[in-house]
Parts: structure tokens; sequence; C-alpha cells
């Protein structure tokens, strides 16, 4: 049933669509992606066949030529990309990435996939080079925030603070009062006020009985903070 599904995708109308139908169209192609790779995965196909992720990336590729520089082809080129990292097909992720210009704003999306790739494989070193090669060429402020944000954070894992300090204040010059700005910030504030073995920021608030805490006065107590936010 789900190859059907496929097939009936990749024979999609190559006609223009409005933006939202477009969008509409991916994502069901994406979630039947998922479905196939799980059924796969669980064992209930052929030792024999095909990943499924590899037909997927060819329906989902196919969205870039019908719908170019759109939220829709972003999307479809990124969950490709993933569906091949996820499957461990590792020189068709990457000729899929090489593929991609320096300004596409597909990178906004595939930046992350990259770095998912990288932790995967142990490969974060080669991460970081990609996407600060990345951000040196591209014209697109977005792209440049966005690759460097991943690179901040690659940096952070490996431990390299300072580096990541570095790369996050970078992402923030490129695309000053952008929501990627707001993100590099927040990151810069966890790096260097929240990481471990630090001395955590001063906290004087009021308890939901009333009762006034201040994080000072219970020092050589044992102490759990749990920071959550909305949004």
């Amino acid at each position: 049933m789900l190859l059907a599904m496929s097939l009936a995708f990749a024979a999609f109308p190559q006609s223009p669509a409005p933006a939202d139908v477009a969008l509409a169209e991916v994502r069901q192609a994406v979630e039947a992606a998922r479905k196939d790779v799980a059924w796969y995965e669980a064992g209930h196909s052929a030792p024999s066949t095909e990943h499924p992720a590899i037909r997927w990336d060819a329906t989902l590729w196919a969205y870039r030529e019908w719908y170019p520089q759109t939220r829709a082809a972003a999307v479809a080129t990124a969950e490709a990309v993933r569906l091949l990292v996820g499957a461990e097909l590792w020189d068709r992720a990457n000729a899929r990435l090489d593929s991609v210009g320096a300004d596409d704003p597909a990178w906004e999306r595939l930046a992350a996939v990259v770095y998912e790739e990288g932790i995967a494989r142990k490969t974060l070193p080669s991460t970081i080079e990609k996407l600060s090669g990345l951000a040196r060429v591209t014209t697109n402020a977005s792209n440049k925030a966005t690759a460097l944000i991943v690179v901040g954070r690659a940096y952070r894992r490996l431990d390299d603070k300072d580096a990541a300090i570095r790369a996050l204040g970078e992402a923030k010059s490129a695309a000053p009062g952008a929501p990627s700005a707001e993100e590099a910030d927040g990151l810069i504030y966890e790096i260097q006020h929240l990481s471990g073995g630090l001395v955590p920021p001063p906290i004087d608030t009021t308890a939901r009985d009333g009762r006034a805490i201040n994080l000072a006065s219970l020092r050589g107590k044992v102490v759990v903070l749990v920071f959550w936010g909305t949004t």
C-alpha cells in the first residue's frame, strides 16, 4: 500500500499550486515516507528490499523542481536528506547536500540535518567545517546565521566553549534583530552562565505559596533547579 502511495506522489502533475497546498502535499508525502520507513525497519519487508528512503528521497526531491525556492521545497529538501541520514546512506545524503546552492533557503532546515549526521557519525569537526564554509560563501543572511548557530552548537558539544561563543556571536551579527539572533543570544547565555560546573546566576524570586526564595541563602543544601518556558 505504501509503495502505491509513493508512486502516486511521484506522479503528481508538475503544475503550480498555492503555497499552502504545496506545503500540505509535501507534509503528506513526508508522513507517508516515515510510515514506510518504520514498516521497513520493523522487519516487515524482505531483507533484499531496497530501503524506502531511496525511493522517498527521489519523490521528495522532485518537489524542488515543482515548487522552487518555496517553503514546500525547503521542507521537502531537508526531509529527503534526513531520511537518507536516518538510513545511514551517507554518500547519498552528502551528494544531495553538495547539490544545494549556498543561497538556497532550504539551508535554514538543512543545517540541522548536517548536525544530526555529525552526531550520528561522530564527525562533528566535519560538520563544523562544512557549515563554516557555507557561512563564508552564502549571501543569504538567514542561511549564514543558521549555519553559524549549528556550528556553535557543535563546538559546544565538543566542549570548546570559546569557539562556540565566537560562532554564535557571528550568527548574531549576521542577522541582527532576527529570531536567529535571539536564539544565538540565548545559547551564549546558557554557555556562559548555565554550563556544568559554573556558579548559577543569582535567583531572587517568590514561591507559589508567597515565600521569598534567594538561591544564595541555600548554599550548602541540595537544590534542584528546573528551567521551563512556553512560547
